[in-house]
């Protein structure tokens, strides 16, 4: 078989991505860059795609929206222990307010942020 070289620039994410791939996969990012070339003209001229491959895929979006989950969810909680402890120290600065007052400020202060956030 022989080959012809090309040239191919690629964004700066998509390298990072590429060589992630290529490592947990314990190939080199120009064999596995071949790979995803015969794999995207395969499915661009309609012949069957390496399913495994796809099947991969699927999986490591998978697992990225689980972890991005669980980030999202200890995000909210750091910030609501944030404003937890703003509105104690707060308290804590002037008269002292009752636990339900607290409370109320507590909610209102997670709301703010989270409305600042763009969450809500």
């Amino acid at each position: 078989m022989k080959f012809v070289q090309h040239s191919v620039r690629i964004p700066l994410a998509l390298d990072k991505a590429l060589r992630h791939a290529a490592q947990s996969r314990q190939m080199t990012p120009y064999a596995l860059l071949q790979q995803c070339v015969r794999a995207g003209l395969a499915s661009l001229s309609g012949e069957q795609a390496v399913p495994q491959f796809a099947a991969e895929i699927a999986q490591e979006v998978g697992t990225l929206a689980a972890r991005l989950a669980h980030v999202e969810r200890l995000t909210e909680r750091a910030l609501f222990v944030a404003c937890a402890a703003y509105v104690y120290a707060r308290a804590a600065a002037g008269p002292h307010a009752n636990e339900t007052s607290l409370t109320a400020e507590i909610n209102a202060a997670f709301a703010r942020q989270l409305n600042l956030a763009g969450d809500v």
